[in-house]
């Protein structure tokens, strides 16, 4: 049992302004739970949210950098379990920029959710990146562009 998140939206606006919002540690931080960036391969960070104990999930969620082609791909690792050491949720984010029509699709692939547990957690983080897409980003987008 597997499944992958899959996400688009369009921006009419060139890449750079939407990597930027990717990528600035500053801008990242008004959208993302990622207070602490760095858009350097390798790099690890840890985010906290509010821990879930009927899910088994403390709420931490370690990220590394895996990827960097810029103005185009930035990946990294999302990872989580029931207390620190154990990782029950093994997943990697890709965040995609493609010109199109004179503005950018985002794309935001979140891959490896396997198992029962992690197909339900899929749908529950789906509905989350929309939101945090779609209010957030926009949000801190217009912040900083407007």
């Amino acid at each position: 049992m597997k499944r992958d998140i899959k996400l688009k939206w369009f921006y009419p606006h060139p890449p750079e302004m939407i990597w930027e919002c990717l990528t600035n540690p500053e801008i990242l931080a008004k959208w993302s739970p990622m207070k602490d960036f760095k858009p350097e391969i390798g790099f690890e960070c840890q985010t906290q949210q509010k821990p879930r104990p009927a899910q088994n999930w403390d709420g931490i969620m370690y990220h590394k950098i895996l990827e960097i082609e810029p103005l185009k791909r930035l990946s990294y690792s999302f990872k989580g379990g029931p207390k620190p050491g154990v990782v029950t949720l093994d997943t990697v984010v890709t965040w995609i920029l493609v010109p199109r029509d004179g503005g950018t699709e985002l794309q935001l692939e979140h891959t490896g959710f396997t198992g029962a547990k992690n197909l339900l957690t899929s749908f529950i983080m789906e509905m989350g990146w929309k939101k945090i897409v779609n209010k957030g980003f926009k949000k801190a987008f217009e912040a900083r562009f407007a």
